[in-house]
């Protein structure tokens, strides 16, 4: 197994700021960067934009080790078994077979939007969708985030309940309705407590909302570095017919966007096993 930032990488601007992301996190974390390129009808044209993308690589962190090669499978199954032996894959928030890419990988998924990031995100809290089924290891790869990053971790639970009648405020319903948001915020803060003892130096706020989840990430996304959700567990079919946050997410954030798998998916993983179709070799400074 070969632990490596993937990314997937072409000449658009969400391409190219895919790129740069997973540059970083690859220097970040002294891991090698796999770059794969979208399919190219002729070898020329697919070593050039290989060679596009090394050389921007190399521009942003001289030194870096890249990995690449050529393949005659799909962006999608390629970047699957890719993500076998993966620290993360990095893919453009504009690629087509996203939510597929994103629903079947073995890793992390980041997905970077096109837009530059605004000047009050560049210093910006991990945004991290904290449901109530979130996954520890979800909780604790947002803790990680912002403890290499040297900033603060905000986690945001969304929450419904039945609406009130304002206008006809009555003393029992607002009551219950001021529990449910204390009984939430009790679980939010008692599912964050180890993290803050296990990270001291990532400061944490908690926010409990009584929201959409997805207009409201949306919204603090402007914000942020990046925005740390839990997969799916209903399957790529199921969550694109009931709809997801997450899946929501994808294309629309202003930040980054990781999507994690659930702890037993990433310990699923199958045996890493190069092929006669993909040799990748490792190319130097």
């Amino acid at each position: 197994m070969t632990h490596a930032v993937v990314v997937c990488a072409d000449q658009s601007p969400a391409g190219l700021q895919a790129l740069r992301w997973a540059t970083s996190e690859a220097e970040r974390h002294r891991l090698p960067l796999t770059v794969v390129t979208e399919p190219q009808r002729t070898r020329r044209s697919r070593n050039s934009a290989f060679a596009g993308a090394l050389a921007a690589a190399r521009a942003a962190v001289p030194g870096l080790p890249v990995i690449g090669g050529a393949s005659g499978d799909s962006p999608g199954a390629l970047l699957r078994r890719l993500s076998i032996g993966a620290t993360a894959l990095v893919v453009p928030a504009t690629l087509p077979e996203l939510e597929v890419i994103v629903a079947d990988a073995y890793c992390p998924v980041v997905t970077v939007p096109a837009r530059d990031p605004s000047p009050d995100a560049v210093h910006g809290p991990v945004l991290l969708g904290a449901a109530p089924w979130t996954p520890s290891n979800v909780i604790e790869l947002a803790f990680q985030a912002a403890s290499d990053r040297g900033t603060k971790v905000l986690a945001v639970r969304a929450w419904s309940e039945p609406p009130l009648d304002l206008g006809r405020p009555r003393a029992d319903p607002i009551a219950a309705w001021d529990g449910a948001e204390q009984r939430v915020r009790r679980e939010l803060d008692h599912a964050l407590s180890a993290w803050t003892i296990i990270h001291p130096d990532a400061p944490i706020d908690a926010m409990v909302v009584q929201d959409r989840p997805t207009e409201l990430f949306q919204a603090l996304s402007h914000r942020a570095q990046l925005l740390v959700l839990g997969r799916s567990t209903r399957g790529a079919l199921v969550a694109g017919i009931t709809g997801s946050p997450a899946n929501a997410l994808l294309r629309t954030s202003a930040c980054p966007v990781m999507v994690v798998p659930t702890a037993a998916a990433l310990q699923a993983r199958p045996p890493w096993l190069p092929t006669r179709e993909r040799v990748w070799a490792l190319i130097g400074p």
